[in-house]
């Protein structure tokens, strides 16, 4: 069964390109996504298929966690699911998604699939890409849809891309024409609570100091992480960013038990060294520690 956890630095690759694949996955992500949507040639595609439980071993054997974007629908989608069913894989994107019920629809399609294959029923987690003005109004919709929704959040992305495209937008180095969608998409997936928002893209600009600063924004919006170019140097730009801080870590552990204490005595509040702690805080504690305990760093 595939547990929900922070995913700080998302990357897409082809699923055709074995050596790029592998590069990727060196490259220090918490997740790689093989796109067997846009990123795969139509001539290509029944290779990325064929070779995906063996791509997804050596992706999970090197570190990352291993997402799969199938097609569309029809024929292809299915064809999709019957090829990536393997215990390595994590979660599955749906692509273009522009309602709840595409969301459904799309769970009894992994379902079905998860019973042939005979992995666990229920067992994967399920992203819906939101890539069309449709889809960011309906987001909450979107993120409510299924308790398999784990991941989902607003992109930066230029005109050449789904979202950019369909809403018209020109990409700036700031990422500033995007934060409307960022913010919208992020609070409906927290009201739905979707435990791990990712967002992001990357703006106009492709170097690790624009990718950190557009992580910190996002970062600061309340994302866990962000999808990003799959150089090695944005990747570690990414993931510094959405790391907690050796300070934040202390205090944190410092406060856990007393703050643990005040909950099973069924306080709202805690009171520590003249500060008040609510404690609806402690949800996001708990994330980041769990985090830096499986970082080595708590």
């Amino acid at each position: 069964m595939a547990v929900p956890q922070i995913i700080r630095s998302l990357v897409f690759v082809g699923g055709h390109d074995r050596g790029k694949i592998r590069q990727l996955a060196e490259s220090g992500p918490d997740a790689v996504c093989i796109d067997l949507e846009d990123s795969t040639p139509l001539a290509e595609k029944d290779k990325a298929r064929s070779q995906f439980h063996e791509v997804a071993s050596e992706i999970a054997g090197i570190g990352p966690l291993v997402f799969v974007r199938t097609n569309l629908g029809g024929k292809a989608l299915e064809d999709d699911l019957k090829a990536v069913m393997c215990p390595e894989l994590h979660c599955v994107s749906s692509p273009k998604v522009e309602s709840g019920d595409s969301v459904r629809q799309f769970e009894k399609l992994v379902l079905k699939a998860e019973q042939v294959s005979g992995l666990a029923e229920g067992g994967l987690l399920i992203r819906p890409v939101i890539e069309t003005a449709q889809g960011v109004r309906n987001a909450y919709e979107i993120a409510s849809a299924s308790a398999r929704v784990a991941y989902l959040g607003g992109v930066e992305g230029g005109i050449f891309g789904d979202l950019g495209g369909s809403l018209g937008y020109q990409q700036t180095e700031t990422g500033l024409e995007t934060l409307y969608l960022r913010s919208k998409i992020l609070i409906d997936a927290r009201a739905a609570e979707v435990p791990f928002p990712i967002g992001g893209g990357m703006t106009s600009r492709q170097d690790a100091q624009g990718a950190r600063e557009f992580a910190k924004e996002n970062r600061i919006l309340g994302y866990n992480g962000m999808h990003c170019w799959g150089r090695a140097e944005v990747i570690a730009a990414v993931n510094e960013e959405f790391t907690p801080l050796q300070k934040e870590i202390e205090e944190w552990g410092a406060v856990l038990p007393l703050l643990e204490e005040a909950e099973r005595a069924g306080l709202s509040v805690a009171h520590i060294n003249d500060k008040v702690y609510d404690l609806i805080g402690l949800v996001r504690i708990r994330e980041q520690l769990t985090l830096a305990s499986r970082l080595g760093i708590y």
